[in-house]
């Protein structure tokens, strides 16, 4: 998820941890703490260049800092941050919640990660496959709300309160502007805030707090049931159409709209030694879901890749090898490599990488790792 997102949460979490005769400077510690903790795991984004572009972003992105063993050498270095006289003078009445608070502040960050189609690989290194929700859009009105209004309300001082709503406001307008969320969303968002503030008005910060998480947690929990419903659907309706096997559907709401999600199918046909990748939208509970005057599946031409050539291309292309470390859904075009996950080969796609010439395409760069390959049955299928 987005930093605002894991900010929100770090800052709910500290309410929580917070006892009831809390002192200004220690809630100003904890509401630090758990924004810090929160958001700590994307310090990897500081040293991606260790490995040239785009590999250092895709590889070292969500990698180690987002792994199980990644956190808890995080909880050690905040823990040998606290040891020192002053700090842990300042927190001596409080340091067993301080460890609680951030504790679960980093265990929150993997846990958001894990609700959309980027993924990760919590078990390395016992296990390093990644691992999708394919539920939660990586920008989530629907969480800002009730986390931020949750904020808003608890802040101390009114001109923080207001910033808070004011930057969500924005943020959603903004995806209003941009098309990204229908006017229909952006109205069902504006009654759900209402409706929010009037229930949380008269309660304490901590219950707010609360309140705020369990439901966040409930509409995370309905998401995943849609998700389950929309990849029904897809499943469907690809064996209605091809006899190609079905390796991955890639699922992804729209940002607000948990009507209409965004599909991407990757399939096999082993005997033209090809594969394909079907983009659509599903509209799993209602066909106007995606727009009035459309059908509950829609699909896009198909594009249709040589998966012979991709294993040959991964066999001798140490870049590219490298590289479906992360690609879930590779697409060769132009003399590049993208993941058609977020878009074509175009360089306006983060995931983009130039194929590189024979002798260089052999030599592998620096700092490579080595997280489970997503499509490992796609380059397996072949001889």
């Amino acid at each position: 998820m987005e930093n605002l997102t894991h900010s929100l949460v770090g800052a709910a979490l500290a309410e929580l941890a917070l006892p009831a005769t809390a002192s200004r400077a220690h809630r100003r510690a904890f509401f630090i703490a758990g924004v810090v903790a929160a958001n700590l795991p994307d310090a990897d984004l500081l040293y991606t260049r260790i490995a040239p572009e785009p590999l250092g972003y895709l590889l070292h992105h969500r990698g180690h800092t987002h792994t199980m063993v990644g956190l808890l050498a995080q909880a050690a270095l905040v823990a040998l941050v606290c040891a020192l006289p002053a700090i842990r003078r300042s927190l001596e009445p409080l340091r067993r919640r301080f460890a609680v608070l951030v504790g679960l502040a980093l265990a929150s960050h993997l846990l958001l990660d894990s609700w959309n189609s980027y993924g990760v690989h919590p078990f390395w290194p016992v296990d390093a496959r990644w691992f999708y929700g394919d539920a939660i859009y990586i920008l989530e009105p629907w969480l800002w709300l009730p986390l931020g209004l949750a904020a808003a309300a608890n802040a101390h001082r009114r001109g923080a309160g207001v910033a808070i709503a004011l930057l969500i406001v924005a943020l959603v307008g903004t995806l209003a502007v941009l098309r990204m969320t229908p006017s229909a969303a952006v109205a069902a968002l504006t009654l759900g805030a209402a409706a929010l503030a009037l229930a949380g008005r008269h309660l304490a910060s901590k219950h707010r707090s609360a309140a705020a998480l369990a439901t966040v947690a409930l509409w995370v929990a309905t998401m995943f049931v849609l998700r389950e419903t929309a990849q029904g659907m897809v499943g469907t309706a690809i064996a209605r159409q091809s006899q190609d096997r079905v390796l991955d559907i890639v699922l992804s709401p729209s940002p607000g709209n948990p009507l209409c999600w965004n599909a991407l199918a990757v399939t096999l046909d082993a005997a033209a030694g090809a594969y394909r990748l079907s983009r659509g939208t599903a509209a799993p509970l209602a066909a106007w879901g995606c727009g009035p005057r459309r059908p509950h599946m829609q699909w896009e031409a198909p594009i249709v890749q040589s998966a012979d050539s991709l294993r040959a291309l991964a066999r001798r292309d140490c870049w590219v090898r490298a590289w479906l470390q992360f690609g879930r859904a590779p697409e060769i075009s132009g003399g590049s490599i993208a993941d058609a996950r977020y878009g074509g080969t175009a360089r306006d796609n983060f995931s983009s990488m130039v194929l590189r010439p024979g002798a260089e395409a052999a030599r592998c760069p620096a700092n490579l790792t080595t997280w489970g390959l997503p499509r490992g049955d796609l380059l397996s299928a072949g001889p």
